[in-house]
């Protein structure tokens, strides 16, 4: 006579181990969860303090853009015929740079903003009959010389990006106020674009343009939709026989406060 075994076969588990297979999975479902609630916790809150601040600039009247993600590819050469610069719904614009009072100035100035994979990409343009530009090394000083001067703003820090039409950049930190640290680096790239013969008075100069990435990282930003920093933008010029204007978009021009962008 055969004699069934008195164990179950070692392919069944038995009720206890089906238990802890359950318990353990049970687990690992509640750590994923929480983990993805603080995910969505940390975000409405970025989503909260991002709308808090647009609002308050807004109710201000200090300028807002609303930067959209680039549409396609963006290859740094000076010129903004990428995908990413052309397809819809194309970049967040300035529109043209004004002078203290508000008017528009001349020469034209404007600047074109993007955003994709951990840069936030800007376009920077200007009309210019006579482009001077003498400095040649990282964090000349460019306060003399035609140059765009941007700086971007969180609670208690602010970054400073100058940048040349040869695309030379100097770049700067300052903390609550306090003196420039040029010893900091941005980490941003600058090609440029020039219609025109550099530093010759005798004839006429047409325009000059700079394609620039900043990396989010160095702006203390993650690079994520919701995102919002304060953004001024400048440019100073001296045209033939005139003294020399500065205009921009933001903090001290049309008598706006500081500018703040949002990342779409």
């Amino acid at each position: 006579m055969v004699h069934a075994s008195l164990h179950p076969p070692r392919s069944v588990a038995s009720p206890k181990s089906w238990v802890g297979t359950l318990l353990g999975s049970g687990a690992v479902l509640l750590v994923a969860c929480g983990v993805l609630y603080a995910r969505h916790l940390r975000s409405s809150q970025a989503v909260a303090r991002a709308t808090a601040a647009m609002s308050a600039a807004a109710a201000r009247g200090d300028p807002v853009l609303r930067v959209p993600h680039a549409p396609g590819a963006i290859t740094l050469d000076g010129d903004t015929d990428d995908p990413g610069w052309v397809r819809p719904p194309g970049p967040a614009r300035t529109g043209d740079f004004v002078l203290e009072n508000g008017q528009n100035a001349r020469p034209y100035s404007n600047t074109r903003i993007v955003w994709s994979d951990g840069y936030l990409y800007l376009s920077l343009y200007a009309a210019d009959e006579d482009i001077e530009n003498h400095a040649d090394q990282p964090d000349s000083p460019l306060l003399k010389e035609d140059a765009f001067h941007v700086v971007f703003s969180q609670p208690g820090v602010e970054y400073a990006i100058d940048v040349s039409p040869t695309g030379v950049l100097t770049d700067a930190i300052r903390r609550d106020g306090g003196a420039w640290d040029f010893s900091w680096s941005s980490g941003a790239h600058a090609s440029k674009e020039i219609d025109g013969t550099i530093n010759n008075p005798n004839n006429t100069d047409e325009e000059w343009a700079i394609e620039m990435a900043v990396p989010f990282e160095s702006l203390g930003m993650k690079g994520e939709r919701g995102e919002t920093i304060g953004l001024s933008l400048s440019r100073c010029d001296t045209p033939k026989g005139a003294s020399r204007v500065c205009a921009g978009w933001g903090e001290g021009f049309g008598g706006h406060g500081r500018g703040r962008i949002l990342l779409e």
